[in-house]
């Protein structure tokens, strides 16, 4: 059920402890002026609506940042796919786009040829993998626990495309592209 302006719902996860860098808010993290969300925000915006910002205890600075411009979902925080699955449960709209708050896509033109690959599939759940590993970007078009495993399609990135921030080596990393880039 795309909204009846052609608009995917989308689901921004952005409630984990952030163990790896010692930060929870990595959504929050600026890249060129932008936080990592808005910069998807704004990748987005032509095609996704409504927009749920899901938070935890953990991530209460990321709630307040946005509170006046998402609507928030509040879950305990007890795991990524627990959290999507209570999320999910509650927002009953599909199909819906799933993203991290801390995925770097290099530009909008990954977002759109992902986004258009998913609806062409005809498949209950279509992923973005960048270098062959999950990176918890999805169009869910039906119930998680209603989807069977020969009804999953993956589409494939390279890191130049998009990049999971998990440390601070990562950030570092895409601020280096960014620079190499730039020159």
């Amino acid at each position: 059920m795309e909204t009846n302006d052609g608009k995917l719902p989308l689901v921004i996860m952005s409630g984990g402890t952030g163990s790896r860098m010692n930060m929870p808010d990595k959504g929050l993290l600026m890249i060129r002026g932008e936080t990592l969300i808005g910069r998807n925000l704004k990748f987005l915006e032509d095609v996704a609506k409504p927009v749920y910002l899901v938070v935890t205890p953990n991530t209460e600075i990321t709630e307040k940042y946005y509170s006046e411009k998402l609507e928030i979902i509040k879950t305990q925080g007890k795991g990524y796919s627990e959290d999507l699955g209570q999320v999910l449960k509650k927002i009953n709209k599909y199909p819906v786009m799933v993203i991290p708050g801390d995925i770097y896509f290099s530009d909008q033109e990954v977002v759109e040829s992902f986004i258009s690959f998913a609806k062409k599939s005809g498949r209950g759940i279509v992923s973005m993998l960048i270098e062959g590993l999950f990176c918890g970007v999805s169009v869910f078009f039906s119930p998680p626990d209603e989807v069977k495993s020969e009804d999953f399609q993956s589409f494939d990135v390279s890191e130049k495309q998009a990049y999971n921030v998990n440390t601070v080596e990562d950030f570092f990393l895409i601020l280096n592209r960014l620079k190499r880039q730039k020159n």
